[in-house]
């Protein structure tokens, strides 16, 4: 029997479900991966679940993963299914009125390359404030790392010194939507609170930009970087609204690059220092191995749940059949369950998985959307050469300048209760670090 007030499927696969409205949204939260892992090995390639009022048509099988990745959007929205469950919850709403500066527009051909010298400005500063020697943990220090790159960026070098960012990352970390699948309870917390201490973060930013902004304005002829290029954008608003508009596009651009990047660039390091034979190859200069080692740590630290949104009636054709899908229901696929799974040997790290930034010919699969790192065709993430420039420059000099030893015994675990984003290490990953000459 089909639960009450979800949206139809027919003919309806096996389902999980259980309690009211909750259905089995308890233990799909408990351990998200090893849910989709263990509902796969019983249900099979295709099957529902129902949780929180929402109703998750899963696809694992070859056929379901490439029709998920191939949908157009008015079919089923992969950014409406977004901002049902992460960003309604999470951030205040008008914080996406009246944007005009996408991740597309700054992530062109060109535009990587214009970042690359604030990139390389964000990790010499972030590498002094080290000293000469001392000891970080990974993911804390990756994630200050990953504020600096980014709001160098795109709120301008003013963002990066020390001065404004030990004022902004308070306020990003309160403001962070992918608290919500890293944390999925603090979306109740958010909601219980009604948002106000994310509108609260949200004018602390905006008020710090303006700052940045005033003081741009005053020196005169403002340097031709994103920051001023999202400004130059808003000409035709008053003054005001001008910079607060301005910031709204800086804070969700962002807060996009933020829920992964510095997950990344913690777990790419760990890999690297767990192979010291590939950090010596690394230290020597092989950029094309560092880049491979990125793209295999991104790949198995994977935790996103991927999810399409159903707009009009579809008919979706399966290896087991066709199932008619109506509107609201969420099509729903796991990268932590298919990317390690995808092919025999992807279970474990291994660089050579890599060919460049691209999934070596070796790796036979039966779809290649089976596995995963930026997404696929027209979801592709349009920051991947960012990102992957960004992990490149700051392992590479972090290894040039320092000599590193992890303090932790045995291999960093992911985050159990995760459900999407780049994994979060469950415990501390302590590196102990000196000086090199």
């Amino acid at each position: 029997m089909m639960t009450p007030d979800l949206p139809a499927v027919s003919p309806l696969p096996p389902r999980r479900g259980g309690l009211p409205w909750i259905g089995a949204g308890i233990g799909l939260l408990r351990n998200p991966t090893e849910f989709f892992r263990r509902a796969r090995a019983e249900l099979g390639d295709t099957f529902v679940v129902d949780a929180f009022g929402y109703r998750l048509f899963c696809v694992f099988s070859p056929a379901g993963v490439r029709r998920l990745y191939a949908l157009p959007e008015h079919e089923a929205s992969f950014g409406l299914a977004t901002f049902e469950l992460v960003m309604k919850h999470k951030v205040p709403i008008e914080l996406l009125a009246g944007r005009r500066n996408f991740p597309h527009h700054l992530f062109g051909k060109q535009d990587v390359e214009d970042y690359l010298d604030q990139l390389e400005d964000a990790v010499r500063l972030q590498l002094d404030e080290l000293g000469e020697r001392g000891t970080f943990e990974v993911f804390a220090a990756m994630r200050r790392l990953g504020h600096r790159l980014g709001l160098g960026a795109w709120a301008g070098r003013e963002a990066a010194s020390a001065a404004h960012l030990d004022r902004l990352v308070p306020l990003f970390d309160r403001l962070d939507s992918g608290s919500a699948f890293v944390q999925p309870a603090q979306a109740f917390v958010t909601w219980a609170t009604g948002k106000r201490r994310e509108q609260r973060a949200m004018a602390g930013i905006e008020a710090i930009v303006a700052e940045i902004l005033r003081a741009r304005a005053a020196r005169g002829a403002p340097p031709d970087d994103y920051l001023q290029r999202i400004y130059d954008s808003f000409a035709d608003l008053p003054a005001d609204q001008r910079a607060v508009q301005t910031a709204r596009d800086v804070i969700v651009i962002h807060m996009g690059a933020q829920s992964n990047l510095y997950a990344a660039l913690a777990w790419t390091l760990i890999n690297v220092l767990q192979h010291p034979a590939l950090g010596q190859r690394i230290a020597d200069g092989d950029d094309a191995l560092l880049e491979q080692c990125a793209n295999e740590s991104i790949r198995l630290a994977q935790r996103s749940i991927t999810l399409r949104l159903v707009m009009s009636p579809l008919a979706l054709e399966l290896e087991s059949g066709t199932y008619q899908l109506a509107p609201g229901v969420m099509l729903t696929t796991m990268l932590s369950v298919t990317n390690p799974a995808a092919a025999p040997g992807l279970e474990r790290f291994d660089p050579d998985h890599y060919d460049g930034r691209k999934l070596a010919a070796t790796v036979a699969l039966p779809a290649r959307e089976l596995v995963s790192t930026f997404g696929h065709g027209r979801h592709s993430c349009p920051a991947q050469r960012f990102s992957i420039s960004a992990i490149r420059i700051s392992i590479r000099r972090l290894l040039e300048r320092f000599d590193l030893e992890p303090r932790f015994d045995r291999p960093p675990q992911p985050r159990a209760r995760q459900i999407g984003g780049v994994a979060r290490a469950a415990a501390p990953c302590v590196v102990a670090y000196r000086r090199r000459g």
